[in-house]
């Protein structure tokens, strides 16, 4: 992040993780010109949609996606930029080598890659200082300010043991063997007192001198002396190269080997990846998505979290949505020249045309993005303090994944102005103690203040300040932003047969690797979620009923409409209907069909088949059954009872006369015997009645069959005595013959 003489910058103590870099155990990675070289485990199948298929429910591809985001990562690529590469001040070869490393990354992920020159800046001169016997600490490369007033060695560089001359103000300050060798001396702020000292250092034969700031918290400073010295390297170290120097003095004799160079109005580099959208090959109609962070740091500085983070973070979201086919055009920049002014930031933005601004989505820059500083938070900053639809998208990011630490208010200051400055919805992600503005003042107007970490651009920003766990954060809210509206975003309306919005109903689709769940409806029928460039089974399930909508090809924003069959197929069953009577054995078929208007009948099935025969070979009362199905999950059934009887035939008057007292001979047939059993429990049955009317006078009551009475078979006929009493005199009786087969048979007798 640009800094900027209008904020105060408060310094105080932080115990850092200490010795990340040897702690986390990754993959080395080597640089070359145009390309990387990455050991470890073999990268993703860049043609694969999505993970293989699973036996449960797959993640909707917001959560998918977010759960391969690694820092581990991440934390690899800055390592490579801050260690390997070092400090990467604008308009040097490390700025060039630092471009060149994100370009072969975002290669081997299958991104076209630019490396942009655009200038020039101003001139640098620098010294790049190395040790062949040590390990320096935030090295093994270190940069420190090359004075003009001393030699430019060029790549060459000198080399010789490091001794101490403590102010440098004395002959008796310089140890005896500092002829031929590399002198360190406190700089101090007085011209007088640098020029006496480095004038000292030549005169006992020193082949180089350090001048570095003895206390404090210092970056290297650039100088100049009364009296030049042409023939030997003065370069200006920070406060820790100090520290790191005299520590290592300590433990033995230091070789150091010192390069300068003066870089005259050099260029600056930006890289620019693109991964273009499916159905544009040649990036010309679809939205952009892109993702920034600044390549630079300041002189001196490794730069992990300024601004490595912010492209170890632009990386590790590469990687993952490479392995998605998308509709939208992804873009990684990494830019020069920030530190400088937004250089490189403005130079891009140049470059594009009116049409292209006007396919942006939004940029997300990312800037000082994991630093383990207790009191920084991560901020969503935007120049004019106002939130915007890249702000919104981090918060609805940062909603889905259960992290509600994100706040936004106002400021510029990185490369996330000049989008803005362009119309393009922007906003810079750090992670900072970000302070707002005291009420009644809000953010939009005024701004806020912040306080940077201790080893904000200083020789200090290493390794150990990077939290893993908060780069791991901005993975999830920034990324997972980018990821959305890198998807295709699909609207899911589920409605009934009859036109209703389906609530609550859950909605799944599977996109060749199995079923992914979405989520369920909103009170208006509707379901929103992203999609990659594929094709998909959309199914959403109502209280049993399950519809499909198949095959459908997502390839930009689009919505879908599921309708959904709630409704029960109808049944009709024509035979046997409810009550029906048939006799014993009687060949009699069923007839019934089943019906569904919308997703069609998927089964129908009866007691027995349509058209097939019903069951009359037992006497008695029968259930028949049919059950439907449709497509969709619904069921409907429809039950009758039908009862069959035996062919019944009477050889007795439906009224007689007898006497009280006497036998009366029942004479029936049942078409055959059908044992003695015929009738049911409790008959037969008789009650007395009103002569003149049949109106029943008292209770049934079974009949005792007294004497020889009771039912026998002979000659094809029942016969059934019924013995009457002398107490019957003068009345009338009903005799009932409820049979077994649910039938009864009546006779009424008067009796004298």
């Amino acid at each position: 992040m640009r800094s900027s003489p209008k904020q105060p910058h408060r310094f105080k103590r932080l115990t850092v993780i200490g010795g990340l870099a040897a702690a986390l155990s990754f993959g080395t990675v080597s640089a070359a010109a145009g390309g990387v070289q990455v050991q470890g485990p073999p990268g993703p199948d860049l043609t694969a949609a999505a993970p293989a298929a699973t036996s449960t429910l797959l993640p909707d591809y917001d959560s998918e996606i977010v759960g391969q985001f690694d820092s581990v990562n991440s934390v690899n690529h800055i390592r490579h930029l801050a260690v390997d590469i070092g400090p990467r001040l604008n308009g040097t070869p490390q700025e060039r080598e630092g471009a060149e490393y994100i370009g072969g990354v975002l290669k081997s992920y299958g991104f076209e890659v630019t490396l942009q020159s655009w200038g020039p800046v101003s001139t640098k001169r620098v010294a790049k200082v190395t040790s062949s016997d040590a390990d320096l600490p935030g090295g093994p490369n270190w940069q420190m300010a090359a004075s003009t007033s001393g030699k430019f060695t060029g790549d060459t560089g000198v080399k010789g043991q490091v001794v101490d001359a403590k102010t440098g103000q004395s002959d008796a300050e310089f140890p005896a063997d500092t002829a031929g060798n590399i002198v360190l001396m406190d700089y101090s702020t007085t011209a007088a007192v640098r020029n006496t000292a480095v004038a000292n250092a030549v005169s006992h034969g020193a082949i180089a001198v350090i001048l570095a700031y003895p206390t404090g918290n210092s970056a290297p400073p650039s100088f100049t002396l009364t009296t030049p010295q042409p023939e030997i390297p003065v370069i200006g170290g920070g406060s820790a190269h100090n520290t790191w120097i005299r520590d290592l003095l300590a433990k033995g004799p230091l070789t150091l080997t010192i390069a300068t160079n003066e870089y005259v109005t050099p260029m600056g580099t930006n890289v620019i990846g693109i991964r273009h959208a499916v159905g544009d090959p040649t990036g010309t109609t679809a939205p952009i998505v892109m993702v920034g962070a600044h390549i630079d740091s300041v002189l001196g500085a490794p730069g992990a979290h300024d601004d490595a983070s912010g492209n170890g973070v632009s990386l590790e979201i590469a990687r993952t949505l490479s392995r998605y086919p998308l509709d939208k055009e992804l873009r990684i920049g990494g830019f020069g020249g920030e530190e400088g002014g937004l250089l490189g930031a403005k130079a891009y933005v140049n470059t594009l045309t009116a049409e292209e601004k006007a396919r942006f989505v939004g940029e997300w820059q990312m800037d000082m993005v994991g630093t383990p500083y207790e009191p920084a938070r991560l901020w969503a900053l935007t120049p004019d303090g106002q939130s915007n639809y890249v702000v919104q998208e981090a918060y609805n990011a940062a909603a889905r994944f259960g992290f509600d630490g994100l706040r936004n208010c106002r400021l510029g200051q990185s490369d996330h102005q000049a989008f803005f400055d362009a119309g393009i919805p922007s906003s810079l992600f750090i992670w900072l103690d970000y302070r707002p503005p005291a009420s009644p003042a809000v953010c939009g107007p005024t701004g806020g203040t912040y306080v940077t970490e201790p080893q904000y651009h200083r020789p200090t920003d290493t390794m150990d300040n990077i939290s893993p766990e908060r780069l791991q954060t901005t993975l999830d809210v920034v990324g997972g932003a980018v990821a959305h509206n890198a998807l295709n975003a699909v609207t899911v309306s589920a409605i009934s047969d009859a036109g209703q919005p389906l609530v609550g109903a859950p909605v799944r689709a599977d996109c060749g690797n199995g079923p992914r769940n979405l989520g369920t409806t909103g009170a208006d029928g509707r379901l929103k979620a992203v999609f990659p460039h594929v094709k998909c089974d959309f199914t959403v399930t109502v209280e049993g009923a399950v519809a499909t909508e198949r095959r459908v090809s997502i390839s930009g924003d689009q919505a879908v409409k599921v309708t959904v069959d709630v409704t029960k197929p109808t049944i009709s069953l024509t035979r046997p209907t409810d009550g029906a009577v048939y006799t014993l054995g009687k060949d009699t078929d069923a007839s019934y069909r089943c019906k569904d208007n919308l997703s069609g009948v998927a089964t129908c099935v009866g007691t027995v088949r349509d058209g097939r025969r019903l069951d009359t070979s037992t006497v008695g009362f029968h259930e028949f059954t049919v059950n439907a199905a449709d497509r969709a999950g619904n069921t409907a059934d429809q039950k009758v009872t039908y009862q069959v009887v035996y062919r019944w035939h009477a050889y007795f008057p439906e009224t007689m006369n007898g006497k009280a007292g006497s036998a009366v001979p029942i004479k029936f047939s049942l078409d055959g015997y059908h044992g003695t059993g015929v009738f049911a429990p409790g008959y037969p049955a008789s009650q007395q009645v009103t002569c003149d009317t049949g109106k029943p006078t008292g209770a049934a009551e079974p009949i005792r069959n007294p004497g020889h009475s009771g039912v026998s078979y002979k000659d094809g006929q029942y016969n059934y005595v019924w013995k009457t009493d002398k107490s019957w005199s003068h009345t009338c009786r009903r005799l009932q013959l409820k049979l077994d087969d649910g039938s009864s048979h009546f006779t009424t007798i008067r009796l004298k």
